[in-house]
C-alpha cells in the first residue's frame, strides 16, 4: 500500500480529477536495485517484462536503472525503442506472429524468442539466422490456471518432449539457437519451484551447442495482502540461481549468461488507483459502496479473483468511527464489476467478499493499492468510459502528469477517421454470389 500521505493523495485527486492512477518512482527504483543486488552472478541481465506497465515514464526509469526489456508485441518493442532502449537490449517473445512482424523485428536487430516449432519455420522464411527458444519444461507454478505458464495445461512454449524436433528444424533452416527460455508463472513465495524449474531448464539447455544464455523467466510473487501473503526470499533466490549458473558455465566450458525477466515484481507496489465514492446502498445481504472506476481500470479482481488492499480517505470525519462491512463495486453496467471478491475452485473468481471499513460516505476517496502491474496495462474503454489520467510522484515528491485523461474523441477517433475516408468496396466473392441468385 502506498506510503504517500492522505493530504497529497487528496490534492492529486482534486487537481487531476478521478479516477486517477498514481505511480511512485522510488518504489520502482528500489525494486530494480533489490533484484540487481540479489543476483551475484556477474554475467547476468535483468529484463523488465514491460507488458506489466508500458508507460514511457516507467520505461525511462527502468532503463536508467540498467534493466533490459522483454517485449510481447511489436508495438511494445517500438515503445521501448522510443524510450531509448537499444535493439540489443530488447527480447521479443510472442505467442502469435506473422511474417511481416518477424521481418520487421529482424530488420531492427531484435532477438526473437520462438515459442513454437511453426515459429522456427516462420523465422526461416523471414530470413532469421539466430533465435532463442521458449520451452515448456513440463511443470509450472501459477497461483491459478490462468497465471500458470508451464505444464501440460499451458499454451506457452515448446513442450520439452518436442525439443528434438525443434533442434532438427532449426538446424535444417540454418538457425542457431543461442538462448533457452522457460517461465513457470506467478505463484509460490518459496524458491522450491524456481529451483526445480531451473534444474529442468539447465538440463534442456545443455543440448544446444550454440547456447549463449539461459533465461529463467519472471513471476516473482508480490505481497498484496499483508495478512496472508508471504514475501519471497529474493536474496536466497538470487544466490541459488547465481551459484547454479557458475556451475553450469563450468560444465559447458564457457561463460553462459543468465537472464531473468520480472515484470509485476518491479512495478506492482508502485501504483495506486484513486476513485471517488458516488453511492452507498444496501440489499438484504450486502452493503455496497460504488466508486467511479471499475474493472476497465483494474481487471485483476474480476479476472483472477485477485486481492488488492483498499482504504478510504474521508472528506469529513465520522465521530462514531463505526466499522461496517462493505462490498466495493465499480460504476460499470456489469455484475462482475466488483473489487472485493475472492476466488474458489467451486465458484470461480467472482465470489463477493465484503471487508470492514469505517463508515463510507459519498465523496470519500478510495485508495486501491498494488495496481502498478496489469491494471493500467490491461485497461479498456468499456461502457465508453474515458481512461484515467496517470501521475508520477518523483523521488523528491514532486508530481508530473505522464498521461492525460482520455476523452470521447479518443474513443471514437478511429470511427470518425474511417467515416471521412469511407469508400464502398465490392469484393469478388460478393459479385459471384450475386451472379448465382
Amino acid at each position: 500500500m502506498t506510503a504517500l500521505s492522505n493530504e497529497l493523495l487528496l490534492e492529486l485527486t482534486d487537481h487531476f480529477g478521478s479516477p486517477l492512477y498514481v505511480f511512485e518512482e522510488q518504489v520502482i527504483r528500489d525494486r530494480c536495485r533489490e533484484l540487481r543486488s540479489a543476483i551475484t552472478y556477474p554475467h547476468s541481465v535483468i529484463r523488465y517484462a514491460c507488458k506489466a506497465l508500458t508507460l514511457q515514464a516507467v520505461l525511462n526509469i527502468v532503463r536508467e536503472e540498467g534493466l533490459w526489456i522483454d517485449a510481447s508485441s511489436l508495438n511494445e518493442v517500438k515503445r521501448c525503442l522510443y524510450a531509448g532502449f537499444k535493439p540489443e537490449e530488447i527480447y521479443y517473445t510472442g505467442e502469435g506472429a506473422t511474417l511481416s512482424v518477424y521481418r520487421e523485428l529482424i530488420t531492427a536487430n531484435i532477438l526473437i524468442n520462438c515459442t513454437s516449432i511453426d515459429h522456427i519455420r516462420l523465422l526461416e522464411r523471414a530470413g532469421g539466422r539466430a533465435c532463442s527458444l521458449r520451452v515448456n519444461p513440463g511443470a509450472g507454478d501459477g497461483e491459478t490456471h490462468k497465471t500458470n505458464t508451464g505444464g501440460p495445461s499451458s499454451k506457452h512454449g515448446i513442450y520439452f518432449d518436442q525439443l528434438e524436433v525443434a533442434r532438427h528444424v532449426a538446424a535444417e533452416a540454418g538457425i542457431r539457437v543461442i538462448g533457452v527460455h522457460a517461465h513457470i508463472g506467478s505463484g509460490s513465495p518459496t524458491i522450491r519451484p524456481w529451483l526445480r524449474i531451473k534444474e529442468l531448464t539447465l538440463k534442456i539447455a545443455k543440448g544446444f551447442p550454440d547456447l549463449r544464455f539461459v533465461n529463467l523467466g519472471g513471476g516473482l510473487p508480490v505481497v498484496y495482502n499483508e495478512e496472508t501473503d508471504k514475501k519471497m526470499p529474493v536474496r536466497e533466490w538470487g544466490r541459488e540461481i547465481s551459484r547454479a549458473m557458475r556451475t553450469f558455465s563450468k560444465t559447458m566450458g564457457r561463460t553462459i549468461s543468465l537472464h531473468v525477466e520480472p515484470g509485476r515484481y518491479i512495478v506492482a507496489h508502485s501504483g495506486s488507483l484513486l476513485a471517488e465514492v458516488q453511492a452507498v446502498k444496501s440489499t438484504p445481504r450486502y452493503r455496497f459502496a460504488i466508486v467511479n472506476t471499475g474493472l476497465n481500470h483494474n481487471v485483476r479482481p474480476a479476472m483472477y479473483g485477485s486481492y488488492h488492499p483498499i482504504r478510504f480517505i474521508r472528506r469529513s470525519p465520522d465521530p462514531t468511527r463505526r466499522k461496517l462491512r462493505y462490498v466495493i463495486a465499480g460504476y460499470l453496467c456489469e455484475s462482475g464489476d466488483v473489487f472485493t471478491v475472492r476466488s474458489t475452485k467451486s465458484q470461480g473468481s467472482g465470489v463477493l467478499a465484503p471487508r470492514a471499513f469505517e463508515t463510507i460516505a459519498v465523496g470519500d476517496i478510495m485508495v486501491m493499492g498494488c495496481v502498478g502491474a496489469y491494471s493500467h496495462a490491461m485497461k479498456s474503454e468499456y461502457n465508453s468510459m474515458n481512461a484515467p489520467a496517470s501521475v508520477l510522484v518523483r523521488s523528491d515528491l514532486s508530481t508530473e502528469l505522464i498521461e492525460r485523461r482520455g476523452t470521447l474523441d479518443d474513443i471514437i477517433r478511429r470511427e470518425r477517421e474511417a467515416a471521412k475516408s469511407r469508400t464502398k468496396q465490392r469484393f469478388r466473392s460478393a459479385m459471384v454470389a450475386d451472379s448465382g441468385s
